[in-house]
């Protein structure tokens, strides 16, 4: 069973000029403000399998395979009442643009064409009940500010924060204070939801005789006023407030971060996901990798993979990140002799013969890792190896990673009693991977 929106003309022919109000561009100018491979034309049918396919990669590790969201880190996108109101340019927007002060970051890497699939496979699948509703974009409701906040303090705050932050407050909804979602969700949006809630979710029905709250299309009007009026007081909060009092590093702060930000792929305790994200609370990669690998790494991301550059997570975030991975209990903690400077020379045609032999299994053949169907991550990528040194390497191959598929393979010990000259040749072959893709 096929869920298709219904939406107003205003949708349609929607290329007016964009307004403001406190800063934030509202959803009149949505419809220009596609930019980046996104903007780019694209004519052709949906193909909801191929959507499954650029779902699964970049979507699912926070909305889940089916779409289905994950409560406290991302909202239900198969949802039937949020795919009868959301229009294709709506959900185009979101991704292209991101939501500021939350987890899901700005993916212009997407384009149109990719977007279309992947909104195709979303109404593609089945849905109890569909619902047929008219949305007006362009619709504005009058209310009060004063008497919106405190509805809002009574009906919403306990899932979306006090201020809108939402799911950084530790609430069960999403931000719908901050600027990201009020710059594209119309008035009628926010008041359509109120009306229907979201099946299958924490969010009911708010208006009339059989809402939850029974209140009436004014008191509606008001929340919306109250959460315009200022959202950029809640991104503020959603930015600072879980680091705010923090004088120093910190597990406690650290560990809400990484809930927010981080576990939807490496899971809680950070012990990964094969096929997806590598173990980051494994004893021998805190041992091996610095706290400004593991910076640099969120920063930039890992291109070609799941890993999208998170330039958000900066300064003290990272350090309570950093901090509570740290504080993670490990059996059998070890100490290496580290050697940032190291720099291997040797033979790349043998480091491909030994890479072949050893790592391709897991790897993928050219180091694409998990693209490619392989249970590793992807070491031949250039966001890899521009961020790790041969030594992170070198460590890497002789410890291995205890409980995961990565095992030591040099000396008596390891898998293959790989000797330090085969080593430094399969580095070299996984340089030159990078200099042929730079």
């Amino acid at each position: 069973m096929t869920v298709v929106a219904t939406i107003t003309m205003a949708t349609v022919s929607l290329r007016v000029a964009g307004t403001y109000m406190e800063g934030v561009r509202t959803v009149q100018g949505m419809g220009d403000l596609l930019d980046g491979p996104a903007a780019e034309p694209y004519t052709g049918e949906a193909d909801p399998e191929k959507g499954l396919g650029i779902f699964a990669q970049n979507c699912a590790s926070c909305h889940q395979l089916d779409g289905a969201g994950s409560v406290g880190l991302a909202p239900s996108i198969r949802n039937r009442d949020f795919l009868a109101l959301a229009s294709d340019r709506f959900i185009k927007y979101t991704v292209n643009k991101g939501r500021p002060g939350t987890a899901m970051v700005a993916r212009p890497d997407l384009s149109h064409e990719d977007l279309t699939h992947i909104i195709g496979y979303l109404r593609d699948l089945e849905v109890e009940n569909p619902v047929d509703v008219s949305v007006d974009w362009r619709h504005k409701v009058a209310g009060d500010p004063e008497s919106g906040e405190l509805l809002f303090g009574q009906f919403c705050a306990s899932c979306h924060g006090e201020h809108g932050e939402g799911y950084v407050s530790g609430g069960s909804g999403p931000g719908i204070g901050l600027p990201g979602f009020l710059s594209i969700a119309s008035d009628d949006y926010i008041m359509k939801t109120l009306r229907h809630g979201r099946s299958g979710t924490p969010m009911k029905s708010f208006l009339g005789a059989r809402g939850l709250a029974n209140l009436s299309e004014q008191d509606g009007a008001d929340i919306i006023a109250f959460l315009r009026r200022n959202p950029r007081e809640a991104l503020r909060y959603a930015e600072n407030a879980p680091i705010k009092a923090a004088r120093a590093p910190n597990a406690v702060d650290g560990e809400k971060l990484f809930r927010a930000n981080c576990s939807s792929c490496h899971q809680l305790g950070g012990t990964g996901l094969p096929g997806l994200a590598p173990s980051i609370r494994n004893r021998d990669f805190l041992a091996i990798a610095s706290d400004n690998f593991i910076r640099a790494t969120v920063a930039q991301g890992r291109p070609g993979t799941a890993m999208v550059p998170r330039s958000d997570l900066t300064g003290s975030a990272m350090s309570h990140i950093i901090e509570y991975l740290r504080s993670l209990p490990v059996a059998n903690p070890v100490e290496l002799a580290l050697q940032p400077d190291r720099k291997c020379e040797g033979s790349p045609e043998n480091g491909q013969v030994l890479f072949s032999h050893f790592c391709a299994s897991c790897h993928g053949p050219n180091g694409e890792g998990y693209s490619v169907g392989g249970s590793g991550p992807g070491i031949g990528l250039p966001g890899f190896l521009s961020v790790a040194s041969d030594d992170y390497i070198y460590q890497t191959i002789k410890q291995g990673r205890i409980g995961t598929p990565m095992k030591p393979f040099m000396g008596s010990r390891g898998l293959a009693n790989l000797n330090d000259s085969e080593v430094n040749d399969l580095i070299v072959y996984l340089r030159s991977l990078q200099k042929v893709t730079s």
